[in-house]
């Protein structure tokens, strides 16, 4: 299971950092950090098109990391493609593109998110810029998917999450009975919502997907 969060970061939040060899309460802490760390990856599949993941320490998202994926030829200069730390190359129809005919988009931050062919540098008249091939499955991307590390602005929202769930269990919520179950965002809690929602900036994407 996702853990984007370690349970001494959780135990100094809720004011346990003071008993760290007090493990009593340890496995209920850990699947309040699963739980939190589910609830954010459910939350960014439903909001960001082509979401991958974050690597960590206990990661279920086993898709992370250096992989190759297919994708269908656009027949544009634009290709998006799904969450990418990186892309080191990209075949079509089984032959190489030469990596500076293309650019990984957006230029200055991650993740990457599409692949755009490079403008022609000549100014002959009536040169044309390449297109991505059109056909069905035809284009290659090899890089490193997802991004290598838990970004601050999703640990602290799983953090916030987790703190939430324990707060809950403390009090005899009966919600807290509710910590395995990680399958859904959680539409109908709405101090869940909020903390969510601040992932939104930064994350969510609105296009021909839907939001």
């Amino acid at each position: 299971m996702s853990s984007y969060i370690g349970l001494a970061a959780l135990k100094e939040a809720i004011g346990l950092s003071g008993s760290a060899s007090d493990a009593v309460d340890d496995g209920v802490l850990n699947s309040v950090i699963f739980r939190a760390s589910a609830v954010v990856d459910n939350y960014l599949d439903a909001i960001r098109p082509g979401f991958v993941g974050f690597a960590s320490g206990s990661n279920s998202r086993g898709a992370i990391g250096s992989n190759t994926r297919r994708y269908d030829g656009t027949g544009t200069d634009t290709l998006i493609i799904d969450d990418a730390d990186s892309v080191a190359s990209v075949t079509v129809d089984d032959v190489a593109v030469a990596s500076t005919a293309w650019e990984a988009w957006p230029y200055n931050e991650t993740p990457k998110r599409m692949l755009i062919y490079v403008e022609p540098t000549s100014s002959a008249y009536g040169l044309l810029a390449s297109n991505w091939t059109y056909g069905t499955g035809n284009v290659d991307v090899t890089g490193y998917f997802g991004i290598p590390t838990v970004p601050d602005d999703v640990a602290q929202a799983t953090l916030a999450l987790a703190v939430l769930y324990w707060r809950r269990y403390q009090s005899g919520d009966p919600t807290s009975g509710q910590i395995q179950q990680t399958s859904v965002a959680p539409t109908n809690d709405p101090e869940a919502m909020g903390i969510l929602e601040a992932l939104w900036p930064r994350w969510g994407r609105v296009g021909v997907w839907g939001a």
